[in-house]
């Protein structure tokens, strides 16, 4: 082990007469730790945040799609098969997609009650890409959409039995309309409306189930229905979006999976993935995360000036020592080696304590769930976590890298002692 680390070390075990000086360093020490610990438990937090809302945009957001740029309806059978079969896509599924008018029935006991929505006809039969709506399923099964089912509706003061198809609702515009499983609701085509000619395009459902994603964004306005149902009903639509969607299995290669398809598929279609879908939402949660880490990191900058004090009242003190070293043949170099290497200690020792507490943390916060949120306010009910190592390694370097900057100059103030006016007047 090298001299000036074994007399830097030795330095930062103060005499009696230097008591002072120690206590700054304990203080510049439990400054580093605190800024660490805020650092870690805050970039862990909006990174819990920030899986949890990619997790609840991409349940019903599709990971790829591919559309006709026309927007027409089209059979993306043997596309989908192609696509099905590229490594990294675990599904491939048709789905048609618009929006129509909601209005609950007379017969559900609300009638008249109306909701802007966005259909969404889907596969339901084993479809890989409506994992996340199989989970966030409340009442119902997705085998429920390919079916119909036996409905008493009131035609003309006369009650009779008919067979609707199913739709699943978010639960939010279910309660909109004040409807229930069983229940009768109507979904009107908006550019049969606006065409001005002949009665408007509308089909009867029947509500099978709800599901709750907790984005209000979705379990308001979201409608599921059989892909045959929808492409029904949407058959004059000027906005109907067809296409394929697709589930990877791993969503971050979504832009090469893109780039992939769109070659292969050719001018005629128009290839999106989530990252584009959600660009502003995720650049807004990045620069979010950049600035909690610069306001946090003023907390670590006041500890290095507390740090660039205690080196200084050091040099100070050991004035005579350092001329003692010099005298004995230590270069200029070394002497700064021994300052900072006291930089250095603190900023480790502080990052260490630091870390070690934010890492205790916010495995707790994680496990039991010790921060409530209003459930009523917020999508979740637990402040979420996640432990990503790159921030902690971050944080890490950047506030041993601060540390080592503020012993810069008491270090460059004692290389450039000379030892022998300090032996001469002192």
């Amino acid at each position: 082990m090298r001299y000036e680390f074994l007399i830097g070390l030795r330095y930062l075990r103060a005499r009696r007469r230097e008591r002072f000086v120690s206590v700054i360093a304990i203080i510049s020490l439990a400054g580093i730790a605190i800024g660490t610990f805020a650092l870690c438990v805050a970039l862990s937090v909006m990174s819990g945040f920030e899986k949890d809302l990619r997790g609840r945009l991409l349940a019903f957001t599709p990971q790829v799609t591919v559309e006709r740029t026309d927007g027409g309806v089209w059979n993306p059978s043997e596309l989908e098969k192609k696509i099905a079969a590229m490594p990294g896509v675990v599904a491939a599924a048709p789905f048609v997609t618009s929006q129509v008018m909601a209005v609950s029935s007379a017969d559900s006991g609300a009638p008249g009650l109306v909701s802007g929505g966005i259909l969404r006809g889907v596969q339901p039969h084993d479809n890989a890409v409506l994992k996340e709506l199989k989970d966030t399923l409340e009442n119902g099964t997705l085998a429920d959409l390919e079916t119909t089912h036996p409905v008493t509706i009131v035609d003309k003061g006369v009650k009779r039995v008919v067979q609707l198809p199913g739709a699943i609702l978010g639960k939010s515009l279910a309660f909109d309309l004040g409807v229930r499983p069983g229940d009768a609701v109507i979904l009107i085509s908006p550019a049969s409306l606006g065409a001005g000619i002949g009665p408007p395009r509308l089909k009867r459902f029947v509500v099978t189930g709800f599901f709750h994603s907790g984005m209000y964004d979705f379990d308001s306005t979201l409608v599921f229905v059989a892909l045959k149902d929808g492409r029904a009903l949407l058959a004059d639509d000027s906005s109907l979006e067809s296409g394929l969607e697709l589930r990877l299995v791993n969503m971050f290669d979504a832009p090469a999976v893109r780039d992939k398809i769109a070659a292969m598929a050719g001018p005629d279609f128009e290839v999106k993935d989530w990252t584009t879908a959600n660009a502003p939402l995720f650049a807004a949660l990045k620069l979010e995360n950049l600035t909690y880490f610069l306001v946090l990191l003023l907390i670590v900058l006041v500890a290095a000036f507390n740090i660039i004090a205690t080196l200084v009242m050091m040099v100070m003190e050991r004035r005579k020592e350092i001329a003692m070293v010099r005298t004995m043949g230590a270069r200029a170099a070394s002497v700064a080696s021994i300052f900072l290497t006291q930089g250095a200690a603190l900023g480790v020792a502080g990052t260490l304590i630091g870390e070690s507490a934010a890492l205790a943390t916010v495995f707790l916060i994680g496990k039991y769930q010790l921060i409530h949120l209003p459930a009523d306010m917020f999508m979740v009910s637990a402040v979420p976590v996640q432990l990503n190592p790159w921030n902690f390694i971050l944080v890490a370097v950047a506030t041993i890298t601060v540390c080592l900057a503020a012993a810069i100059y008491p270090a460059l103030q004692a290389a450039r002692l000379s030892p022998v006016e300090v032996i001469r007047y002192e």
